[in-house]
């Protein structure tokens, strides 16, 4: 039989089997067996790679000829390398698009994610990039793989994926949206694996381990180079492992080798550098604090203290506020507001000045100084560990800071309902931001204050996110980000110990993506 009959046997096959499986659940999501098996892949497998094996046999036996149609025949077999290595680093955005559309088996069901997520990184290399592009990139990822004017015409209404997310990542990146392209990039390893290219986890992880290096955050460079996957990504965990003093660095040797088989070494240079010198024992930097302040205080003059404390907690530099610079403060304050020799003086000089009395000065200065401290608490975004004392200034700070956050999470969650009964659809990689920021508000304010706030949160957040993800998994057949917001009410239950909210969800999880 020709390789034309085998390839039209292969198609009927196929055909018929989805036809069946559609027949038998209208609205299943694709199994696992067939991801990645799509029609480009059916016909590299039954035609182009036989065609290949036989004129590189031809070209091993002296038919030179054979070398002008096996070139572009193995761009055909493996468009992903040619995409990625080649037409990105050119800044082409449409070609990238076009090829990488044919990386059936790189991006399996995620295909038309994975092609916007060639253009956008095309774009982001481009030298100068054009509007008219950065407009078509945009409406690619936004209309989820719909037609946007260029390359294959994909089916209508694509599910947003993997791939997806990570393109509205790097589209955000390309604006300057460095916190937002973070939050995107980051939220790629909530999906379930089926939703999610493993090619796409390894781009956000080797762009978020890059953006982490860039702000000197070696801990969470280390973190994302687990991922694995990548040359440059092997090169940042090395360094990071050796200005971590982690065990067992790498060696000198090995940090070379690896910097040598990684992309843009005169740029990674100096990290080499400073990763070589930290190992061999360099002294490393310390920062200086600065002084808090240097008017002296008389002994006992509690309130000279607490004010120069307070003005010198106030004039820090945001990452420079710790645990305990916070209790001291507080401990500055609760001994000023307590002490009678104090209130004394402050009832003499109400006096004097013809006021009513020192409570009515100290009520507006006690709120003052909590509003102080929990704006100071949430711009540094202290952990609740570090501060949390049983001081009545702090004490009072975590109630007030508490309440805020509470109701800041569910007037959050009130819109979200509101907005999902009203019927008010946004595109999906807007939905899924949505839902990453008020995620992001929640996971932020359980930090700040603890675990008391995830048990008065979260039943609200449970029953707003879960009408919405639902929502969107009926309605919007947007499974793979509907079955990740899913999984994080699952782990969020499992882990405040709610066995029935637990419950429901693992039969949510359980009906796939």
């Amino acid at each position: 039989m020709s390789w034309g009959g085998l390839l039209a046997l292969a198609l009927a096959a196929r055909m018929l089997t989805e036809a069946a499986a559609r027949r038998a659940s209208p609205g299943a999501p694709p199994r696992p067996e067939m991801l990645g098996v799509g029609l480009w892949n059916t016909v590299v497998v039954i035609v182009l790679v036989p065609i290949a094996l036989v004129l590189a046999l031809a070209l091993a036996t002296g038919q030179l000829w054979c070398a002008l149609p096996l070139a572009p025949l193995t761009l055909l077999m493996a468009p992903w390398p040619f995409a990625r290595h080649v037409i990105i680093p050119l800044g082409l955005p449409r070609t990238a698009y076009c090829v990488a559309w044919l990386s059936d088996w790189t991006f399996r069901a995620d295909r038309r994610g994975g092609a916007a997520l060639a253009a956008a990184w095309a774009l982001c290399r481009a030298r100068r990039p054009d509007a008219a592009v950065e407009a078509w990139v945009s409406e690619l990822i936004e209309r989820s793989g719909e037609r946007a004017g260029a390359g294959p015409a994909p089916a209508p209404s694509a599910p947003l994926r993997g791939a997806g997310i990570a393109a509205g990542a790097m589209l955000a990146a390309h604006r300057g949206d460095v916190e937002g392209a973070r939050a995107l990039f980051d939220s790629v390893t909530s999906l379930d694996d089926r939703a999610c290219p493993s090619e796409a986890r390894r781009i956000a992880a080797g762009w978020l381990a890059a953006e982490a290096a860039s702000r000197g955050d070696w801990a969470a460079v280390a973190g994302h180079a687990c991922v694995g996957g990548g040359r440059a990504l092997s090169l940042l965990g090395a360094v990071a492992a050796r200005l971590l003093g982690e065990e067992p660095a790498p060696g000198a040797l090995a940090l070379w080798l690896r910097w040598l088989i990684a992309p843009r070494r005169r740029a990674t240079l100096p990290l080499l550098r400073r990763a070589l010198a930290a190992g061999a024992g360099a002294p490393r930097p310390e920062p200086e604090a600065p002084e808090p302040c240097a008017a002296k205080v008389a002994e006992g003059d509690l309130w000279s203290r607490a004010v120069l404390l307070h003005a010198a907690l106030l004039l820090r530099p945001r990452g420079q506020v710790s645990g305990d610079d916070l209790r001291r403060l507080g401990g500055a304050w609760d001994a000023a507001l307590d002490d009678e020799r104090a209130q004394a003086e402050l009832r003499a000089r109400a006096a004097s000045l013809g006021a009513s009395g020192a409570q009515a000065a100290l009520g507006p200065l006690a709120r003052a100084v909590e509003e102080d401290l929990a704006a100071t608490l949430r711009a540094a975004r202290v952990p609740r560990a570090e501060w949390d004392d049983l001081g009545a200034t702090i004490g009072r700070t975590r109630r007030r800071l508490r309440d805020e956050l509470l109701s800041e999470v569910e007037i959050a969650c009130d819109a979200l309902r509101r907005r999902v009964d009203e019927r008010r659809e946004l595109p999906a990689l807007s939905e899924w931001r949505e839902w990453t920021s008020l995620r992001a508000q929640y996971e932020a304010a359980a930090v700040l204050v603890g675990t008391e706030l995830r048990r008065l949160a979260f039943p609200k957040l449970h029953a707003d996110v879960c009408h919405a993800a639902v929502w969107l998994f009926n309605t919007r057949k947007e499974r793979a980000i509907a079955n990740a917001m899913f999984r994080w009410l699952l782990a969020e239950a499992e882990a405040l110990g709610d066995s029935r909210l637990a419950g429901l969800q693992r039969g949510n999880v359980e009906c796939g993506v």
